[in-house]
């Protein structure tokens, strides 16, 4: 059935049902590994300058979006970049602090798992981990929105169901 199950994440009330679900499907599947995975979407882009002669040109690291990696120009992340040295390290500190939680979690209902933090849009970057990890089912949790909420702010579930190639399990 399920050999590679991955579970989305965010700490909401709907992404804590899936969690459990996730949970309860792994114990009836045991040969199936689960991926448990945040995406931090606060983040600080890595913005370097690159040398160019006598003109320098900002760069927007590559981590951002892995689907855009394969546009950067050859040689980007070679020597001649500078990056930037006042990073705030907060987004890096939280999904530190979230993965850990997640950990924790999995521990106390004894279910091994691996638990990913992520950075970047979340639709994109879930699809991306998808593609690249072979995944054939991703559990995640509804966002809850409706109406005008939904219509203005989006819904990652939506984006999720719509573009990604394998089956989802929306837990409400």
């Amino acid at each position: 059935m399920y050999t590679n199950i991955a579970m989305a994440y965010d700490g909401s009330d709907g992404s804590r049902m899936a969690f459990e679900k996730a949970i309860e499907l792994v114990n009836v599947l045991p040969d199936a590994k689960l991926s448990v995975i945040y995406v931090n979407e606060d983040y600080r882009e890595s913005v370097g300058y690159m040398d160019a002669g006598s003109a320098s040109a900002p760069v927007v690291s590559a981590n951002v979006d892995s689907n855009y990696a394969q546009y950067m120009p050859y040689g980007i992340g070679d020597e001649k970049i500078s990056h930037e040295k006042d990073y705030d390290g907060a987004a890096a500190e939280y999904s530190k602090h979230v993965q850990q939680s997640i950990q924790r979690q999995l521990d106390t209902h004894n279910t091994k798992a691996s638990v990913l933090a992520l950075e970047g849009n979340a639709a994109k970057t879930i699809t991306a981990f998808i593609e690249e990890q072979n995944i054939d089912l991703l559990i995640i949790g509804n966002s809850g929105k409706s109406g005008l909420q939904k219509f203005f702010v989006g819904s990652v579930s939506k984006k999720l169901i719509q573009d990604s190639s394998c089956s989802i399990l929306v837990v409400k």
